[in-house]
């Protein structure tokens, strides 16, 4: 389709305005993540996956066969962390993983995964949400010795709000195979503090700490 030229010069004055946002945008994701992970001192980094996504094509590969959406891998995104005195990344009975989640726009949608989602068609950003999750998935029976958590266990599972509905203090639990699961969820629009962030992770962990039986580490 073409444009004319004055039209695209001002297409592009927005593009510059959005790729600035969203740059500072993502460093305050990448800060917020940091604080959360702070916020479990008991836990390193294991993984962290773009959603339904690939993460950014490596050097090696031609971008140009990618779809656009693989150059924005923050979009959707988790964040995985495991206790550093577990199992590490082959879980055994009673170990736990932590998943940090951000939703950036809940009006993302993807129909069928061999044809790139059209962002034109997604529900309107003034409905749409953008959300933060903590989920903690414990594995509450043995899993063969050769699989790990990432392509395996977590990787196989499906988050609880798949499952089940939220509790009245809002805590989404799941049993699911060999796993037991629960999730909390926040608005992003309400992490507009240090503090706010603290609080959040408090209130998570005291609820799954008490739903799924594990003694957290106090930062």
């Amino acid at each position: 389709m073409s444009i004319d030229e004055q039209s695209f010069a001002a297409a592009l004055v927005d593009v510059r305005h959005a790729y600035r946002l969203l740059a500072d945008y993502q460093r305050r994701c990448l800060d917020m993540l940091t604080l959360i992970g702070q916020r479990f001192p008991e836990t390193e980094f294991y993984n962290w996956k773009p959603g339904e996504l690939t993460a950014v094509p490596v050097a090696r590969t031609d971008p140009r066969n990618h779809w656009g959406w693989h150059f924005l891998p923050l979009y959707r995104s988790s964040l995985l962390l495991v206790p550093r005195d577990g199992g590490g990344s082959r879980p055994g009975v009673g170990d736990w993983l932590v998943e940090v989640r951000i939703l950036t726009d809940t009006g993302w949608e993807m129909q069928d995964r061999r044809i790139e989602p059209d962002a034109s068609r997604f529900a309107p950003v003034e409905t749409a949400d953008s959300k933060l999750s903590i989920m903690v998935f414990k594995c509450v029976e043995e899993v063969p010795e050769w699989q790990n958590w990432f392509h395996h266990v977590w990787g196989n599972a499906p988050w609880p709000e798949d499952i089940e509905d939220p509790d009245e203090d809002g805590l989404i639990t799941m049993e699911e195979g060999v796993l037991a699961a629960s999730q909390l969820d926040v608005p992003l629009a309400q992490m507009t503090s240090k503090e706010a962030v603290i609080a959040f992770c408090a209130r998570a962990k005291r609820l799954i700490s008490r739903k799924l039986e594990i003694t957290f580490a106090e930062p």
